[in-house]
């Protein structure tokens, strides 16, 4: 009996260390220093590894981008279009494939209204690519979708102003300058573009009540005196200039020019051509809208124009 009991007193102190031992190492998140007290399970900061040892030699997994599949985004075909438009419409370079860089730019343009029908940078694309061209009807009608969606847009509302002055329409210019001077009214850029249209169209007072409205008078009446000429209208020519020169006799374009005139009227200049310098006979022009290439694709005539809405 003794030796029983003896034996249960040393397996009660035995188990005792295992006990505790096993309290220790079963310690929950809540059992951390001030978790009993807060109640709250403690932040952890950084995760650590799940494995031992240090992690400076683990292999580490680059994350890369899938190459994109299916055709090119519509910016993408619009820079490209930019790019070989303006290449073929660079008179001064040598460009052998000139009218193939035409209509893979037009291409490009349409590819990307294909993929978005309301992008506005490709319409414009082809707007000025069909201005250059002489293509009016669908020219305009690029530029009225754009204007649709962004009506607001008075550069491009004088744009199509210079574009019918390039195609010698004075009265659908007149119109959509009118136009742009409604989204602006006190933009110089589009009055002087609207006068030179006036004046270009045989209404030469108003031209010129327009004109001096941006421009110092002699200036003014210079540049009437320019547009008179190319007219042939020499008589009208010579008067504008002497009221130049009455408004500021140092006006040295204008004496200079009046001393050509006059040399031309009386014969000794053979060539009247030789003063007509665009530059003072129509609107300021962009470089896409200068020198219109001739169509090949369509040898069709225009329909005549529709005014533009207010």
């Amino acid at each position: 009996m003794d030796g029983r009991m003896i034996r249960k007193w040393c397996l009660a102190w035995c188990l005792i260390p295992a006990v505790v031992g096993c309290r220790t190492t079963e310690k929950s998140p809540w059992d951390a220093p001030g978790g009993t007290n807060s109640g709250v399970m403690p932040s952890v900061s950084a995760k650590k590894p799940l494995w031992s040892g240090s992690s400076s030699n683990l292999p580490v997994e680059i994350a890369t981008e899938a190459p994109r599949k299916g055709p090119p985004q519509p910016s993408t075909l619009i820079a490209i279009a930019d790019l070989q438009l303006e290449r073929a419409l660079d008179e001064k370079s040598q460009v052998p494939n000139r009218q193939e860089l035409l209509d893979t730019a037009r291409q490009g343009y349409q590819k990307a209204l294909q993929q978005n029908p309301k992008n506005g940078p490709a319409m414009l694309g082809l707007a000025r690519f069909y201005t250059r061209v002489s293509d009016r009807e669908k020219a305009v009608e690029m530029y009225k979708k754009y204007l649709t969606m962004v009506p607001n847009d008075k550069a491009v509302a004088h744009e199509v102003a210079v574009a019918h002055a390039q195609w010698k329409d004075w009265t659908g210019a007149i119109s959509w300058c009118e136009f742009a001077m409604k989204l602006d009214p006190e933009n110089l850029t589009t009055r002087k573009t609207m006068a030179f249209c006036y004046a270009r169209s045989g209404n030469w007072e108003k031209g010129l009540e327009i004109m001096l409205q941006v421009l110092p008078e002699a200036q003014a009446r210079y540049l009437m005196a320019r547009v008179m000429e190319h007219q042939n209208e020499f008589a009208r020519s010579r008067d504008q200039l002497e009221l130049a020169l009455k408004a500021d006799p140092n006006y040295t374009e204008a004496r200079e020019f009046l001393v050509e005139l006059d040399q031309v009227v009386s014969g000794t200049i053979p060539d009247q051509n030789a003063l007509r310098q665009a530059s003072f006979t129509e609107p300021a022009t962009p470089q896409q809208f200068q020198q219109p290439l001739p169509i090949q694709q369509s040898q069709q005539q225009p329909q005549p124009l529709q005014q533009p809405s207010p």
